[in-house]
């Protein structure tokens, strides 16, 4: 689930990396490196992190993972959701 507001994607060399599908594109964090040495080859450990804007490339719609891995990040303030409709009940 994305939070929503935007926030900066973070500016960690070489570990931010970005991946497109359809019309969105998803930015993933590279958390951690393992190298098999019978295989030679260096397994890569990513968590999407959130979603890149479209109206503006350097901001991104964060999920949990982004609380996760970025914590000590200043958040917005959460929207008031008082202003809800009244007339949706679930049940």
């Amino acid at each position: 689930m994305y939070l929503d507001f935007l926030v900066k994607i973070p500016e960690a060399a070489g570990k931010i990396t970005y991946r497109k599908r359809d019309d969105s594109c998803y930015v993933y964090y590279e958390y951690d490196r393992i190298y098999d040495p019978t295989r030679k080859f260096t397994n890569v450990k990513r968590a999407m992190i959130g979603k890149q804007s479209k109206a503006d490339h350097l901001m991104m719609q964060p999920n949990q993972n982004y609380l996760k891995f970025f914590p000590e990040v200043e958040l917005p303030e959460e929207k008031d959701r008082s202003l809800r409709s009244s007339c949706l009940r679930v049940g």
